[in-house]
């Protein structure tokens, strides 16, 4: 029993190659069309999750939500169709459904493009030119489409098993290969792989039971099933939502055991402009991932900056707020028409890159100088880090450090919790390369040091307490007096990083 999961931009192949297959196999077809229109009678606005990923609107949180809900929709249904035994599915990016799952053989195929603009040209009816500017608009907007599902390149070859080019294969070979490579012992269900199937499909359901019923629906909930037993954890700001979960989920098939819980706590991440593939945010995720901690982001706007600008505010006091920026209402998302493009400093991008991990708590956008900021934290929540990334950026280097640490103290005078720069977060918080080499260093000179006092044992006690120590009786007292601070920091400091590598702070 295998799954087979075709995937490419361009829709013929991959249909007539599954058609190919099936065949072969005798074994049911499933297409992506098919899911989308079933998932379309469900009520999931697909149409709009493709039409705000073209043209890049101020999405919101419940937009992430229909995302999640879209993926648990296909997920599902996938696990359906893996549990009643083999077939072929074939769609845009469905070699990246049912990670973890070793019997699915992940097929990516490439079709000339002389063939595709020959296609593309007699079927629109268009010429040649605007043939190719026709398929390389489209695949843009596909290549969106993987990377705000997904998060992931749509080409990168190591998400596939098996790669075809059909310039150079034919659709039957391609099958036959492929029927043969389904047979390999890699490809065939093992214990392990089928409880991985059942647990997507736990998780798509709870995922679906919870983001269609109106208790738990405009909830941020990260869902993980194992084995019977699902954990559905919320951020700190959504407690609300805690006594509703179990009810939810009470009679759902399959569930032996609901645990709810909330993320430990909550780190505090202000910038001026924010970007998911920055140094920053990887060291945020490491640690937030440490302390099971939710982010919170904050952007400040300087003075002057971004008036003129679009943003749309909703019915949370995390979004844009018109009175703070004086910035007009758009709709939002809810809307079928054009929206306004906008630079939000990567605020979107970062949110739901953590909605994705399960770690987003939230979200605020401030206006003027950073005593703006300061008002905004006043008694706004618990939180067991503050960290101050990249602030102040239209200021000199020394009046970045000298403001930066200036809005360091008052942050900790307001909210009486620890407040760290992102560079201090590096160096103190997270075990990286230079902390490997400092380790191996300070341990190495630790090792050298007690070499040296234990094979240089008489000449230790003679300045300890022989003619040397009566000649020079204030020597022994000064060495002693510096050698043991020394040898404490640099144990310490072994010991210290020793601990971060499992985790303890």
């Amino acid at each position: 029993m295998a799954i087979v999961m075709i995937s490419s931009l361009f829709q013929s192949g991959r249909k007539e190659l599954a058609e190919a297959l099936a065949k072969k196999t005798n074994w049911p077809v499933l297409s992506r069309e098919e899911l989308v229109d079933r998932a379309r009678e469900q009520g999931i606005k697909i149409g709009r999750l493709e039409v705000a990923m073209i043209k890049t609107p101020n999405k919101s949180e419940k937009l992430a939500r229909e995302k999640e809900l879209y993926l648990a929709f296909l997920t599902s249904i996938l696990c359906e169709k893996a549990r009643e035994g083999s077939f072929i599915y074939y769609g845009r990016g469905g070699h990246l459904l049912l990670p973890g799952v070793s019997h699915r053989l992940r097929v990516g195929l490439s079709t000339p493009q002389e063939v595709r603009v020959d296609r593309t040209a007699q079927a629109l009816g268009l010429s040649p030119d605007k043939a190719v500017s026709y398929l390389n608009e489209i695949d843009e907007d596909f290549d969106k489409w993987i990377r705000f599902i997904h998060r992931v390149d749509s080409r990168d070859p190591k998400n596939f098993d098996a790669l075809f080019n059909l310039e150079n294969i034919g659709l039957n070979n391609a099958a036959e290969i492929l029927s043969n490579m389904a047979q390999m012992p890699e490809f065939m269900p093992t214990a392990v792989s089928q409880r991985m199937v059942d647990n997507h499909y736990l998780s798509a359901q709870s995922r679906l039971r919870l983001s269609l019923d109106e208790r738990t629906s405009a909830a941020d909930l990260q869902i993980h099933a194992d084995n019977g037993v699902v954990t559905v954890t919320y951020p700190p700001h959504q407690e609300q939502f805690r006594g509703h979960i179990p009810a939810v989920l009470a009679d759902l098939k399959g569930c032996r055991e609901i645990q709810c819980t909330m993320a430990e706590t909550n780190i505090l991440w202000i910038q001026e402009r924010f970007d998911p593939t920055s140094e920053n945010y990887k060291q945020i995720i490491q640690l937030s991932q440490r302390w099971g901690a939710a982010v919170e982001l904050m952007r400040l706007i300087p003075p002057g900056e971004g008036e003129d600008a679009t943003l749309a505010n909703t019915d949370s006091d995390r979004a844009f707020s018109r009175r703070t920026c004086g910035r007009p209402y758009d709709g939002g998302v809810e809307d079928e028409e054009p929206e306004t493009i906008y630079n939000d400093g990567g605020l979107y991008r970062t949110k739901e890159d953590l909605l994705g991990l399960g770690r987003f708590g939230g979200l605020h956008t401030v206006c003027g100088g950073y005593s703006s900021i300061l008002e905004r934290v006043q008694g706004n929540g618990q939180y067991a880090m503050v960290v101050i990334g990249d602030m102040f950026l239209s200021k000199g280097q020394s009046a970045r450090t000298r403001q930066t640490r200036e809005l360091a103290l008052n942050i900790r005078d307001r909210l009486k919790a620890p407040v760290i720069t992102a560079d201090e977060m590096k160096s103190q918080l997270l075990f990286g390369k230079k902390q490997a080499v400092t380790m191996l260093v300070f341990f190495a000179v630790i090792v050298c040091i007690y070499y040296t006092v234990f094979s240089h044992q008489p000449v230790l006690f003679n300045f300890l307490s022989g003619s040397l120590h009566q000649n020079y009786v204030w020597l022994s007292p000064l060495v002693l007096f510096c050698f043991i601070p020394l040898i404490a920091y640099l144990w310490g400091t072994v010991t210290g990083l020793a601990l971060k590598i499992i985790n303890i702070d």
